[in-house]
């Protein structure tokens, strides 16, 4: 009898490891289409991705394959597990902080979790440019400015800018994209507070303001 339900079983077999593999890959997806990465613009240099994590939340396995910026927006506590392999422990990520993944090189199928007790808020921006531009612009020349990153289509700056004090964003070259980390800032032609940005096409000067008391702090892209 054991051997005849044995051999029903059997014959299924092929069809229960067809369906795991097929769960398996659907939960791998482009980062673009991992639910908590929204992807809100996207030109001939970036394609940026707002990503929120509420506490407790895990994302699904996501493949990142283009050379990104990370820029964390909030001070959270988060890990992550490339497929495969066992999970990271929790870190310290704080507001500001960048950095440069060279996904293109060496692609990762990973996911996120949120450790921490408030929403993590990053944002993931992928350079979709196969080559920087022949005339790409010179360092930009700013007493307060810290460059965080240099790559071959990108430079990262990070500024604070005090109460009621200007900086200017050359008209040159580049594109710019301005996120600001904290704080509320005024452009020529738009107002940005906490986790907001603004995108600049190349040969757009721009005056960036902070008309408040306190300071304000920003993360710039200089995209090559």
């Amino acid at each position: 009898m054991m051997k005849i339900i044995s051999m029903h079983y059997a014959k299924y077999l092929p069809v229960f490891i067809l369906l795991i593999v097929c769960n398996n890959v659907r939960a791998q997806v482009p980062v673009r289409e991992e639910p908590r990465h929204k992807p809100v613009l996207e030109n001939d240099y970036i394609r940026l991705l707002d990503v929120h994590i509420k506490p407790g939340d895990t994302t699904l396995y996501h493949i990142h394959a283009a050379p990104s910026v990370i820029v964390h927006i909030t001070r959270s506590i988060i890990g992550s597990q490339v497929m495969g392999e066992a999970a990271m422990p929790p870190g310290e990520v704080l507001p500001a902080q960048t950095r440069f993944a060279a996904y293109d090189q060496h692609p990762i199928t990973h996911r996120v979790y949120n450790a921490g007790n408030d929403v993590f808020h990053v944002m993931d921006i992928e350079l979709v440019k196969k080559e920087a531009s022949h005339d790409s612009c010179a360092a930009l020349q700013q007493s307060n400015t810290e460059t965080t990153i240099n790559e071959k289509l990108v430079r990262v700056y990070k500024f604070d800018l005090s109460g009621q004090k200007t900086i200017t964003l050359p008209g040159n070259s580049c594109a710019h994209l301005l996120i600001c980390i904290s704080g509320k800032i005024n452009t020529t032609n738009k107002k940005i507070k906490t986790g907001e940005y603004i995108f600049f096409d190349p040969d757009t000067e721009a005056l960036v303001s902070n008309k408040q008391a306190g300071s304000a702090t920003c993360v710039l892209l200089e995209l090559k």
